[in-house]
């Protein structure tokens, strides 16, 4: 069986995601430590999480930005109703299996029987999470490429039937809990090719022509109760963008067409009022539009937001822990950017690397309202850990023993003076101020004297002190580094070539 979960749910070979959970909030989602894992994934890793041992998350898009298998990741742990849910997809005759989620929630997956572009499947689940009133919830790949030679291994989404004998991550097909092996053959069964995702569509009204996708899904679908008099305002502002000098007409149009019941004379007039205003722009952040909302679709057309200088959607925020740090952010419709801790901290600066690497300003939020998105997205924070030489302290001993191995290696202790070091009964032995000046004319400057002997005693270094042509020098030895046991292999073209090279 593990042998079929890994072949359905294939991603990134050489990372995986796992999640340490701590505690669980009142609105039923469990909280905890996000963390990557950089090794391949083995099938051992899908027995453990199948026999409930530890649990797997899988990165979908590989380094050729492919990916098998996506997911909407609908995150309404309250309202949701899985089982009215399955119901809804197989009226519309969607491929999208519901799964459960570690949080409450539900993963809505999407399988393919190739390897399909990212973007393809990223753009296709937007639309999709979009019309089923998901929008703004977070898919998956949550990128479209991977930023690998940054430390970047994308955002990985925890994987379904975690311990499957008594699982709490089970899919549901016509109102039943399917077994592991009956949701295995549900999924291959449904397996689609890059055409038939990219055919995959909810119908929706025509009428309102270039206009927001979210208001072409609600006159097809209806208006939810109690969001009438909203829903007719964002109408009315499609009306004037669309129809400048007869939009009040239309309003009374639509009203009629689109509203069950239609709204009252005198409502439809308040509304007009206030639609008639300067400044008049949808209101996507409110119901019903919002879970609606596809803001990377709706920029493009000629009726929608435009570019209204908004901040985009911030979806995730993973951390590469190195030293520094080094942020990536998931931005709507724009895919991954790269930041330093004072982008994160700085607006400005945050503008700034927007405009650089996606071609936008995005508009200044209140501060308040900055380090709450902040504060929310380090709510889920994943991390990505470092090897150790991309640390300062990794760093620090390479350049160590570069120091106390390269060509200007003392040929007896005098020459300990002359600031070489001294390799002597597989010790390496040197002044420490010969060490920092060698840091210094590597530019590196990341620590201070202090820092640097008590990071050589955790190295079991030790301290000495010598008498040198009779003068007293304070010494530092280190256990010999290995030694290179062979010249390095010259390439046989290169060796073949060497008579024909004309200087």
């Amino acid at each position: 069986m593990e042998n079929r979960f890994s072949s359905l749910f294939a991603g990134l070979e050489r990372a995986h995601g796992t999640y340490e959970i701590k505690d669980s909030r009142a609105d039923g989602k469990l909280t905890g430590k996000a963390v990557t894992v950089r090794e391949n994934v083995t099938i051992q890793h899908w027995k453990n999480h199948l026999a409930g041992t530890k649990g797997l998350g899988i990165i979908p898009i590989n380094d050729e930005s492919k990916v098998k298998f996506g997911a909407i990741d609908v995150d309404e742990y309250a309202e949701l109703n899985l089982k009215e849910l399955s119901t809804k997809l197989n009226q519309l005759k969607l491929p999208l299996i519901p799964c459960r989620s570690k949080s409450g929630g539900v993963h809505l997956y999407l399988f393919c029987k190739e390897w399909i572009s990212a973007s393809v499947m990223k753009l296709k689940l937007e639309e999709l999470s979009s019309a089923l009133g998901f929008g703004g919830c977070e898919v998956f790949p949550k990128q479209i490429q991977i930023l690998a030679e940054r430390g970047d291994v994308g955002g990985w989404i925890n994987m379904p039937y975690f311990n499957a004998a008594d699982t709490q991550r089970y899919a549901i097909l016509n109102e039943n809990n399917l077994t592991p092996e009956q949701f295995l053959d549900l999924a291959e069964s449904n397996l689609l090719s890059q055409k038939e995702v990219e055919k995959l569509k909810i119908e929706v009204n025509s009428e309102l022509k270039e206009g927001p996708p979210c208001l072409q899904h609600l006159t097809q679908q209806g208006f939810p109760e109690g969001t009438r008099n909203n829903g007719l305002f964002n109408i009315a502002v499609y009306a004037r963008k669309a129809f400048p000098d007869e939009w009040q007409a239309k309003v009374e149009d639509y009203n009629i067409k689109f509203m069950d019941p239609p709204l009252k004379s005198t409502e439809v007039l308040e509304v007009i009022k206030s639609a008639s205003k300067k400044t008049y722009q949808y209101t996507c952040s409110r119901a019903p539009i919002a879970p609606h909302c596809n803001a990377s679709v709706c920029k493009l057309r000629k009726h929608g937001i435009g570019n209204d200088g908004r901040m985009p959607a911030i979806h995730s925020l993973t951390k590469y822990n190195s030293n520094p740090p080094i942020w990536f952010l998931d931005i709507e419709g724009s895919g991954r950017i790269e930041l330093d801790t004072d982008d994160l901290q700085n607006q400005r600066r945050f503008q700034r690397r927007c405009m650089e690497k996606l071609n936008m300003m995005p508009a200044k939020m209140n501060e308040n309202a900055w380090n709450q998105l902040i504060n929310h997205l380090f709510e889920n924070l994943n991390v990505i850990e470092a090897p150790v030489d991309a640390s300062s302290v990794g760093q620090l001993f390479e350049l160590i023993e570069r120091f106390c191995t390269g060509r200007a290696q003392a040929m007896s202790k005098d020459e300990i003076l002359l600031g070489k070091p001294w390799t002597e009964d597989n010790k390496h032995y040197f002044r420490i101020s010969d060490l920092m000046a060698f840091f210094d004319r590597q530019h590196f400057r990341e620590f201070k004297v202090h820092q640097v002997t008590s990071l050589l005693k955790q190295r079991d270094a030790e301290h000495h002190f010598w008498n040198i042509k009779g003068k007293g020098v304070n010494l530092w030895s280190l256990p010999a580094f290995a030694k290179q046991d062979s010249g390095h292999d010259v390439p046989e073209d290169v060796e073949d070539d060497k008579e024909e090279i004309p200087f």
